[in-house]
């Protein structure tokens, strides 16, 4: 059979009605209300941004005083860096998803870094400020990337090898601030400075396990 075939008419489409529309609207609205997680990209940025800023900012405060010079801290430039680094890497150990192998290789590079500072120091110079004053000094500048710290971990699932490395680089800070002015000696620096640095890693691995998470993921 030959000839002109004819096409079926298609359905028109249904308008959808208004209870299907004001389901998909509320269904928009509560996707839009919902917080997103913040990327732990963005975490290592605020908390190595903290510890670096805070650094940066007790130096000129102390460069302005006059308690420390330019020339002091150029000879210092190999310590400053080693310890600016291990704090951006700690920072990033620790909050990096996964990353056990990442946090076991910064805990070595903060071993190496407490070894380069005190043994570069030698036999130092003489103060006529008591020793704990050091130690109470780094102490409380460590306590603002540590309140950091703390409040990123809570954004992940708890884990102690997590918090002691996210303590230490916030302790980092302390020791960046105790190479500025300190000239004791090897001595002063393994027993208030890393004392210090020891006792903001414990403060954020106490605080960060007794939280509730706000999120468990990894």
């Amino acid at each position: 059979m030959s000839g002109p075939t004819s096409e079926l008419p298609l359905p028109k489409p249904r308008p959808p009605s208004m209870e299907a529309l004001a389901k998909a609207r509320a269904a928009m609205q509560a996707e839009a209300a919902t917080p997103r997680r913040a990327s732990w990209k963005a975490g290592v940025v605020k908390a190595s941004g903290t510890i670096v800023g805070l650094s940066l900012a007790v130096a000129g405060v102390m460069l302005a005083v006059g308690a420390c010079t330019v020339d002091f801290l150029s000879s210092r430039a190999v310590t400053l860096a080693s310890l600016m680094t291990v704090g951006v890497v700690t920072v990033w150990a620790s909050l990096r998803p996964g990353g056990r192998v990442g946090r076991l290789v910064s805990l070595g590079l903060v071993a190496v870094a407490a070894v380069l500072i005190v043994l570069v120091r030698g036999a130092g110079e003489p103060s006529t400020q008591p020793a704990w004053v050091c130690t109470a000094s780094h102490f409380a500048v460590g306590l603002a990337p540590a309140a950091v710290v703390i409040l990123l971990l809570r954004g992940m699932a708890p884990n102690r090898l997590r918090a002691v490395v996210a303590g230490l680089a916030a302790g980092s800070t302390g020791a960046l601030v105790g190479e500025f002015a300190c000239a004791q000696s090897a001595g002063h620096v393994a027993v208030f400075h890393l004392s210090a640095w020891a006792l903001v890693a414990l403060v954020v691995t106490f605080i960060s396990s007794r939280l509730t998470p706000r999120s468990y993921a990894p």
